[in-house]
């Protein structure tokens, strides 16, 4: 699909390919699969298919994220490779993103940023990096309906690169939680003391990554 970014590589300077925030975290941290487990209980109880309504709404969440990029870099969205009902979902995510985006008079630097730490092997991509008042805010857009413990350990991961990348300090970061059946948003400023412990639950995590497979490559 034209709109569907493909799973984006990252590579250190010298070419070596490095695993990406995400990666590192399903194979590590699962503090919140439980709650994935129980709901794909009773949506098979019910007779539905978990898989098929966690790619639907995947694709939505994607339709967000694609029409949100579109207005920020003032173009029109080509949403030929959606369905119907995931441009109808979207649509009510977007509308949420305008909502909030009035309430601030942000300076759009980076959408959808590719960042690489050197020294901690491993990349990520931050969705938007904005200066209000001269800061640097790092934003993650999220349209699941609540937002778990993981989702502070990715951006605190993404910031960390983006200093060592950029060479400039992330003053702020948020999460803006965007409802996808007319809730509006949510505007969650994660506070500094939360991500230097965020930062250091994703170092472990990076440790425990590369003993994973240093144990897979022995006998």
């Amino acid at each position: 699909m034209a709109n569907i970014k493909a799973h984006t590589r990252y590579r250190l300077k010298n070419g070596n390919i490095i695993p990406g925030v995400t990666t590192i975290l399903d194979s590590q941290l699962g503090w919140s699969k439980w709650v994935l487990m129980a709901w794909s209980r009773r949506e098979a109880l019910e007779g539905n298919d978990p898989d098929k309504i966690l790619r639907e709404t995947g694709d939505s969440g994607t339709c967000t994220h694609y029409l949100i990029e579109s207005h920020i870099n003032c173009i029109k969205p080509n949403l030929s490779d959606f369905t119907q009902s995931q441009i109808d979902a979207s649509q009510q995510g977007f509308a949420a993103f305008l909502s909030w985006e009035r309430s601030y008079s942000l300076e759009y630097l980076h959408l959808e940023y590719p960042v690489v730490s050197e020294f901690y092997r491993f990349g990520g991509t931050a969705d938007l990096i904005a200066r209000w008042k001269g800061w640097i805010w790092l934003i993650d857009l999220k349209t699941s309906k609540a937002v778990y413990p993981e989702m502070v350990v990715q951006v605190a991961a993404y910031g960390r690169a983006y200093e060592e990348q950029e060479g400039q300090k992330v003053a702020e970061y948020h999460i803006l939680q965007l409802s996808k059946d007319g809730g509006g948003f949510q505007h969650h400023r994660i506070s500094p003391e939360k991500i230097e412990v965020a930062w250091s639950v994703f170092e472990h995590c990076r440790e425990l990554y590369a003993l994973q497979r240093k144990m897979k490559g022995l006998n």
